[in-house]
This record gives C-alpha cells, structure tokens and sequence, in this order.
C-alpha cells in the first residue's frame, strides 16, 4: 500500500511537458543523459559518500540494487522502458512529474512500485539510508535509454552537494563480454574430455607394451 500527496514545484516550470509520452523529448528541459544506465559498466559497483549501485543483468533482465545514505538524493531523469522498484529495507519518497505538478509517494519495507516510461523521478531518502531494488521492463524492439529532466536533476544535485563531497567510483566485476566467456567455458570440457581420452589411451598403450616386454624377457 502507498500514500500519496502532491505539491507544486518551487520554482514552477515554465511549459507543461508530455509527462508519460515520447513527445517528453521535445522539451527544453530534456537532454540526454550520457553515462547513465545503459552506458555504465554492467555488472558493476558504483561507490561514492551518497551509497552505492549495484549494475547487474541477469538474463536479459537489468536489475540495479542500491544502496542511499541518510539526506540522499537520486535520479532527476526518465527512461523508455517501465521501471519497477522495491524496498528491500527503509523508506523511500519517491517524486513523480504529473504535468507542471509532482506527486510524492512513500514507500516503506516490502513495499513496491512502477514507474511509467517518460515520467521523470526522483528518489528522496529523507529519514535515513535505504537498499532499493530496481529494474527495466525487457523489450525486443528497443534498448534501455535515459534521459535528463534538468528541473529535477538541479534540484538532485544541489541537495546531493550538501552531502557528498566525492565524485565516486566504478569497480568493475567481471568482464562485460559474459555471453561469449560463457560459450568458451562451455567448450571447453569437450576439448578436455578429447585431451583426457588421448593422453589415457597413451599411458594405457604404454602400460601394456612394458607388461608384454616385461613377459618376453
């Protein structure tokens, strides 16, 4: 269950954007948003003084866990596919773009929620830290793109510059190419299996040559 309330933004922003809609794009206050999501290394981890971010895809699902420290803010963006999130432990309020006002819904332990495609968000953990689960609706037809909504991004980075002076960092997990590791590993036991066979006949003909030799002395 979730609770919602809206406030106007202070300061208003000036045109009604196509909230939920490809028309979003059309906005001055719409750039994309280089680095984010799709570009960032996946798996990976992203630490800075604000938490951290879990970059994983299992399957074709991208799934991202995060960890936000007390005052923290994130996002201020929107994406082309639904974005689904769930609280894994803490509270989070998330803010939600409807036309030229922004509805805030808390969601606490347990609780879940779906973002619709083109709805700029932000994520505000304003009562202490909170571990997220969040992923992307998978689609055959488009990749996962994100782009900047500036009148929520400022607001984001001016609360984040009150609590974290770092600019943070990527470690990356395992190598990127995962598809094409796993096909090696997969073959690589047939190669063994083959190399295994060869080199037993061989020490089992050399076995039975010295027994018959051993026999003919």
């Amino acid at each position: 269950m979730t609770h919602a309330y809206s406030t106007i933004l202070s300061p208003r922003v000036a045109d009604k954007v196509a909230v939920g809609t490809v028309q979003i794009l059309e906005s001055p206050h719409v750039s994309e948003g280089p680095g984010r999501i799709a570009n960032a290394p996946v798996p990976s981890v992203f630490h800075d003084d604000r938490g951290s971010i879990h970059r994983l895809k299992v399957g074709n699902q991208r799934i991202n866990l995060s960890f936000s420290g007390e005052g923290v803010m994130r996002s201020g963006y929107f994406h082309n596919l639904e974005k689904s999130v769930s609280v894994l432990s803490g509270e989070v309020e998330i803010w939600l773009l409807k036309d030229d006002v922004t509805d805030k819904i808390q969601l606490k332990n347990h609780q879940s929620f779906a973002i619709r495609p083109y709805v700029p968000h932000i994520f505000h953990f304003p009562s202490g830290g909170a571990v997220l689960a969040e992923w992307w609706e998978p689609s055959s037809t488009t990749d996962l793109q994100c782009w900047f909504y500036h009148p929520y991004r400022r607001i984001v980075d001016v609360q984040n510059s009150l609590v974290s002076r770092s600019t943070g960092h990527h470690a990356l997990l395992v190598p990127q190419d995962v598809e094409k590791l796993c096909q090696t590993d997969a073959a690589q036991p047939s190669v063994f299996r083959g190399f295994l066979s060869w080199t037993t006949g061989l020490v089992m003909g050399v076995a039975i040559g010295a027994v018959v030799t051993s026999r003919h002395r």
